[in-house]
């Protein structure tokens, strides 16, 4: 509390200047002739610094006291940091010091098992004609599967080479039906080969 006296002091006896200025202005504006009233205003600007350097007078006494107070805390720090600290030699209460237990693998936690990627593919370009369903690679026909029909290859059987033509085995994502597809008219989705 004391450090804010000296500002308050220094800011109360600028306000008292600056406010003695003013009345000392009105008073003398209209009665005064012209070389008195100069004289009055040139008081008034004197009177105006001095209140000006008392408020700067103010500010500065309290930064200065805001650096000192940083400056003891850093010092402070700076002691605290620099302080011996002895840490006790731990001691063996049991001679000599028995192996701790190894950790066991609990059975009972399930193992991470990997996860089966599922292809899936689009049939296009067949120019609206649509994708014939065989039996097997170039075998008899199942059926027909539209332009844009949705299906999953089935990764157990590998793609099978047949009359030049790469076949897969899909399914039909709506009837459910299995069979071989040319390749060629697949769009396969990302990560299927």
């Amino acid at each position: 509390m004391s450090a804010l006296i000296i500002p308050i002091v220094l800011t109360f006896a600028g306000l008292l200047l600056a406010i003695a200025t003013y009345q000392s202005i009105r008073r003398g504006g209209a009665r005064f002739y012209t070389l008195e009233r100069e004289a009055i205003l040139r008081r008034a600007m004197l009177t105006l610094l001095g209140s000006t350097l008392l408020f700067i007078a103010a500010v500065g006494y309290m930064a200065s006291q805001e650096l000192q107070s940083q400056a003891a805390e850093e010092e402070a720090d700076t002691l605290i940091e620099g302080a011996v600290t002895v840490t006790p030699t731990p001691e063996l209460s049991v001679f000599p010091p028995t192996p701790s237990p190894s950790p066991t693998v609990d059975a009972a936690i399930p193992t991470a098992t990997a996860t089966p990627i599922i292809c899936r593919a689009i049939v296009e370009g067949t120019s609206g004609n649509g994708l014939t369903l065989r039996d097997a690679p170039g075998g008899a026909d199942l059926g027909i599967l539209p332009e844009a029909t949705f299906v999953t290859l089935i990764q157990e059987e590998p793609p099978q080479e047949a009359n030049g033509i790469t076949w897969r085995k899909i399914r039909d994502n709506i009837s459910g039906d299995e069979g071989w597809v040319a390749e060629q008219f697949l769009s396969l989705g990302p990560g299927c080969e």
